[in-house]
């Protein structure tokens, strides 16, 4: 038979397991869902923007600040309440992370900024101007800044997964015309 507390214990390791492996989750996973729900057979890569990992990071902390709640209060009907909204909220941050991406394919750029927002595609005709910063400002990787002929701008830092690919990039822009401008 379990005793009283036996259900507040069960919470407490679920919240250490939580904390353990949220690093590894941090890491991994916004790549991997990015590339599950927006890879197509003609992509390069696609890239998710630091401020992901920060909201799934929000996410994650949420969600061990429900385990916790439940674990510290034990398992009342206050807790439950407060840990369902948590949950739900850790949840929308998730949602929040998926929807932003940028995806560098044979046909062009697409991107998203939000889960809410359309998708955005532009074919390499569509790219009016490209800067590539070496040293940027707020520091990080090197960027590459495209300026569509509408208005429009995204930024693509070259990690590890864009240096790869660097290379027919700059071929790719040289044999569209474009001007590629270095800071």
């Amino acid at each position: 038979m379990l005793s009283r507390n036996e259900p507040r214990h069960i919470f407490m390791a679920i919240s250490f397991g939580i904390l353990v492996v949220s690093p590894v989750f941090l890491l991994l996973l916004p790549s991997f869902i990015a590339n599950s729900l927006y890879q197509e057979p003609s992509t390069w890569v696609i890239v998710v923007p630091s401020k992901v990992y920060l909201l799934y990071g929000v996410g994650v902390l949420f969600l061990i600040i429900a385990t916790s709640l439940l674990w510290i209060l034990s398992v009342n009907k206050k807790s439950k309440w407060l840990a369902a909204i948590c949950i739900l909220i850790s949840i929308l941050f998730v949602a929040e992370g998926s929807g932003h991406y940028v995806r560098v394919s044979t046909e062009g750029i697409s991107f998203k900024r939000g889960v809410v927002e359309a998708n955005q595609h532009y074919a390499w005709d569509k790219i009016e101007q490209v800067v590539f910063r070496q040293i940027p400002q707020e520091g990080g990787f090197p960027k590459f800044d495209f300026y569509f002929r509408d208005g429009e701008m995204v930024t693509l830092p070259q990690n590890r997964h864009m240096h790869l690919f660097h290379n027919t990039l700059v071929k790719t822009l040289q044999r569209e015309g474009i001007d590629v401008t270095r800071k």
